[in-house]
C-alpha cells in the first residue's frame, strides 16, 4: 500500500499535511518552510518512504523553486533602494564581500572544493532572505534605516549571487570561452525584459476588457517565458524568474489585489511543494553524520560572522545603535529562497554534492528558527525605547549617538 502511488491520492495527502504542519508551526512563532521541509524529509524515499518524488513533486517541485526566486525579485522594495541607495549599497556590498570571501577561501583551502564550487558555495552563503520581514512589519520598524538597508541590500546580494551562478553554470560547457554566450543572452534577456514588461504589462492591466484571472495568467506566462528562455539560452530558469519579478515588480505595486492573488496561488501550492521537495531530497540519517554537522557548522560560522561584520561596520558608518545593528543580522542571517535555488541548481549541474545539500539545509533549518528570533527580541528592545522616549520610528541614525544604546 506504500508509497502511495495515485496522484490524486498524492496530491490530497501531500495538501493535507502541508496546512498541518503549516497550521502549527505558524502558530508557536516559526517559518513555515522549517515544518514543509521535515514534512519532505519524513515522507520522502530517505525517511519513512510514504510518499515517492514522482509524479506530483517531481513535478510541482521544481515549478516552486522558479516561483521563489519570482516572489523574490517581486518583493524587494525598489523605491526603499532607490531613497537609500548609499546606505544599501553600502550594506548590501559589504554583507555580500564578507561573506562569499571567506566562504570561497574556506571552500578551496579548506573543503577541498574545486574554484567552481567553491564560488557558489561562497554565492549560496551571501544571499539572504527575509524571512523576519513580518516581524518588523508588525513592530512598526519597516522605516527604520537599519530596516531599510536590510531590506534594500538584499536586492543587491541576491542578484549577485544569482549572477556568480549564471557564470559558474555557463562554465560547465566545454571550451574557454563558452560562458560568453550564455551570459550575452542573459543580459539581452534581462534588458528586453525590464525595458518591454512594464510596458506591456501597463497596456494589458489598464484594459477594463481583460479580467482578473486573465490578467493573473498574463503573470503566469511572462514568469514561465523568461525561465523558458534563460534555460534554452544556457544558464538556469531561476534567473529568468528573478527577472520577471523585478521587471514586474513596480507594475504589480500599483495593483495590490491583483498581486496578492498571484502570491496567494504561490504561497498556496508551489512553494510549499517546493520545499516538500527539498526535503525529499535529504536522507534524515545523513543530517546527523558527524561530517554533516561540522560542514553545516562551518557554513553558520561563515554566515553570522559574515552579516554580523557587515551589520556593524555599516552601522557604525551610519550611527546605528547596537541593537539596531543586531535587527540587521537578525533580518539578514536566514538561509532559505536563494540559498536553496543556488544550492539545488548547483547540484543538478553536478558542481556540488549531496552533503553540501544536506548541509545547507540543516544551515536553513538553524537560521529560519534563529533569525526571526533575534529579530523579535531586539525590535521589541528598540519598540520598547521608542515608547518610552517618543522616539520616531524612522529614527536611528545618526541623528541618535550610538552611546544611547547600553
Amino acid at each position: 500500500m506504500l508509497p502511495v502511488q495515485d496522484p490524486i491520492l498524492q496530491f490530497t495527502v501531500l495538501v493535507l499535511a502541508a496546512l498541518v504542519v503549516q497550521l502549527t508551526v505558524e502558530r508557536i512563532h516559526l517559518p513555515g518552510l522549517v515544518g514543509l521541509l521535515v514534512l519532505g524529509m519524513l515522507l520522502g524515499p530517505g525517511g519513512f518512504q510514504v510518499m515517492p518524488m514522482e509524479p506530483v513533486v517531481d513535478f510541482l517541485g521544481p515549478v516552486g523553486l522558479i516561483y521563489v526566486m519570482f516572489l523574490a525579485g517581486l518583493e524587494i522594495d525598489l523605491d526603499v533602494a532607490r531613497d537609500h541607495a548609499r546606505e544599501t549599497m553600502t550594506f548590501g556590498g559589504l554583507a555580500f564581500i564578507f561573506s562569499l570571501v571567506p566562504a570561497v577561501v574556506a571552500g578551496f583551502f579548506l573543503l577541498g572544493f574545486e574554484l567552481r564550487g567553491a564560488l557558489l558555495l561562497g554565492a549560496l552563503i551571501s544571499s539572504h532572505t527575509l524571512l523576519a520581514y513580518p516581524v518588523v512589519e508588525r513592530l512598526g520598524l519597516l522605516h527604520r534605516v537599519s530596516v531599510v538597508m536590510a531590506i534594500g541590500g538584499t536586492l543587491l546580494t541576491d542578484t549577485l549571487a544569482l549572477v556568480i551562478l549564471a557564470v559558474v553554470i555557463s562554465t560547465v560547457e566545454p571550451g574557454a570561452l563558452a560562458w560568453v554566450a550564455p551570459l550575452v543572452a542573459l543580459a539581452v534577456i534581462a534588458a528586453a525584459a525590464l525595458w518591454g514588461v512594464p510596458r506591456l504589462s501597463r497596456s494589458v492591466f489598464r484594459r477594463d476588457a481583460v479580467t482578473r484571472a486573465e490578467k493573473a495568467l498574463f503573470v503566469l506566462v511572462v514568469l514561465l517565458v523568461l525561465a523558458s528562455a534563460t534555460e534554452v539560452t544556457g544558464t538556469e530558469d531561476v534567473l529568468g524568474a528573478f527577472i520577471a519579478g523585478i521587471a514586474l515588480n513596480r507594475v504589480l505595486a500599483d495593483r495590490e489585489e491583483l498581486r496578492e492573488h498571484i502570491e496567494f496561488v504561490g504561497r498556496m501550492i508551489f512553494i510549499p511543494f517546493f520545499f516538500i521537495y527539498t526535503g525529499m531530497l535529504l536522507e534524515l540519517e545523513q543530517l546527523v553524520r558527524p561530517q554533516i554537522l561540522l560542514l553545516s557548522g562551518l557554513l553558520l560560522l561563515l554566515v553570522v560572522a559574515g552579516k554580523a561584520a557587515a551589520a556593524w561596520v555599516t552601522g557604525a558608518r551610519y550611527g546605528c545603535p547596537r541593537t539596531d545593528r543586531l535587527l540587521m543580522i537578525g533580518l539578514t542571517t536566514p538561509q532559505a529562497a536563494a540559498t536553496l535555488a543556488i544550492t539545488i541548481t548547483a547540484s543538478q549541474a553536478g558542481l556540488l554534492d549531496d552533503q553540501v545539500v544536506d548541509a545547507v539545509v540543516l544551515l536553513i533549518l538553524v537560521t529560519a528558527l534563529a533569525g526571526p528570533i533575534i529579530v523579535m527580541r531586539a525590535g521589541e528592545r528598540i519598540r520598547a525605547r521608542m515608547d518610552r522616549t517618543g522616539e520616531r520610528p524612522d529614527r536611528g541614525d545618526e541623528d541618535e549617538p550610538v552611546r544611547r544604546e547600553v
